[in-house]
């Protein structure tokens, strides 16, 4: 005699639709693939990178990213810009700098520029990169927008002269050394991997930049700068 089925057995796992893989929401896959061009364009440079190698290393497929981004030149203007988005909040303190919080407009400026480096160093390749290849996209990002962050800085400072805060000196060529002391000590840390830069930690280094700039390389009025080993 077959066997009877009995009532209200549920299904076993042998009977168990597999489970669909969740898909990636448009702007999540945006970011995805956005992350995966920017490691892609920092070790290859903007000419040496091909849709097929981007797709590969993003794991999808060429018309996956052609429907998101149909050419090179659009892809790496999008990473760009989110950069630029990021930027808005990370390096422009505009309370600090309305109530003439020095320490903390610097602080604020330095240590994201040496934590932004630590986090991303694929972005800081892929600049360099686009710089030495002469990429038009690159040195646009170059001359307009880190002109108008270097602007921004170089007024609070010449504003901070004028109070007699700093000493005189052009304020936008002040601003673009202080910033090519961190975005150096960020090369020498995290694509150059110096053992001295790589032992301390970015706090330390973020206080000894702001400190030297603003108290000056030499010892002013029979004290060491803060920060700096004697």
């Amino acid at each position: 005699m077959a066997e009877r089925k009995s009532k209200g057995r549920g299904a076993s796992a042998s009977d168990a639709k597999p489970e669909k893989k969740s898909r990636l929401k448009g702007e999540d896959r945006r970011r995805q693939l956005i992350r995966a061009a920017t490691q892609v364009f920092s070790l290859h440079g903007f000419r040496g990178t091909t849709m097929r190698r981007l797709a590969a290393e993003a794991g999808v497929s060429e018309a996956m990213f052609y429907h998101h981004f149909p050419s090179k030149e659009v892809l790496y203007d999008a990473i760009l810009e989110e950069k630029i988005n990021s930027a808005k909040q990370l390096f422009y303190p505009v309370d600090a700098t309305r109530a003439k919080r020095d320490r903390e407009v610097l602080d604020t400026i330095v240590g994201n520029i040496l934590s932004e480096s630590a986090n991303d160093v694929s972005f800081m390749r892929m600049i360099i990169f686009g710089a030495l290849e002469g990429n038009e996209l690159s040195q646009r990002f170059t001359e307009k927008h880190m002109q108008e962050f270097y602007r921004f800085l170089g007024s609070f400072l010449d504003e901070r002269m004028r109070d007699g805060a700093m000493r005189t000196m052009d304020g936008r060529i002040a601003a673009q050394l202080l910033v090519g002391m961190a975005h150096m000590t960020a090369l020498y840390r995290e694509v150059y991997k110096d053992p001295v830069m790589r032992e301390t930690d970015v706090q330390a280094l973020k206080d000894i930049i702001v400190n030297l700039f603003l108290h000056g390389v030499g010892a002013e009025g029979g004290k060491d700068v803060p920060g700096i080993p004697g």
